[in-house]
């Protein structure tokens, strides 16, 4: 019955350690998986946002541990993605210990749930104060925005210049030719 508590209790209340097994697999993921895939969509792997929910953790740490050695299995799952991605060969983590791939693991699993926390409630403009202020915090342009704003004006100044320049050219060269006539 204690371990029906606990284990209720944990599901409620989530893991003690969660959190920071997500931020060290976080971490690890960046150091080593990066490169290579990215959570949303293709890069030289696949998306890995969905692997722990479509494949289950289980499965997801015996293809980080070595993936080798679950292709070799007969693993249908894992030999269809080596064969959609061209047999690339992916390094196999046999040095990283049960925690650290449990850490990633957890960062594979959550990293949605993660990123939709993330992201700030939407307010209707003009409804709160706070949303006025925010909206008005915001409009400083980034660096390169700025750059290439300056560029454009620059330009565009540069070209005003020139055809004063060559109007003023057009004019004297027309006094000149009025006066040599006369």
């Amino acid at each position: 019955m204690k371990k029906i508590v606990a284990i209720v209790g944990m599901a409620l209340l989530g893991h003690p350690g969660w959190s920071q097994d997500y931020k060290a697999g976080e971490k690890i993921f960046k150091m080593n998986c990066a490169s290579c895939h990215k959570m949303d969509a293709k890069l030289i792997g696949p998306p890995l946002q969905n692997v722990v929910k479509e494949q289950g953790a289980e499965w997801t740490r015996r293809w980080i541990l070595n993936n080798e050695e679950l292709r070799n299995s007969g693993d249908a799952h894992a030999n269809a993605i080596f064969a959609e991605y061209n047999n690339m060969v992916m390094p196999n983590y046999t040095y990283l210990s049960d925690e650290e791939i449990s850490g990633v693991v957890n960062y594979l699993e959550n990293w949605g749930a993660k990123q939709a926390e993330s992201i700030p409630p939407t307010v209707a403009l003009g409804t709160d104060t706070a949303s006025r202020e925010v909206t008005a915090n915001n409009k400083e342009l980034p660096f390169a925005s700025k750059i290439i704003l300056f560029t454009v004006v620059a330009a565009v100044l540069l070209m005003l210049i020139t055809m004063y320049t060559l109007l003023q050219a057009f004019k004297a060269i027309i006094a000149f030719k009025t006066k040599n006539r006369s």
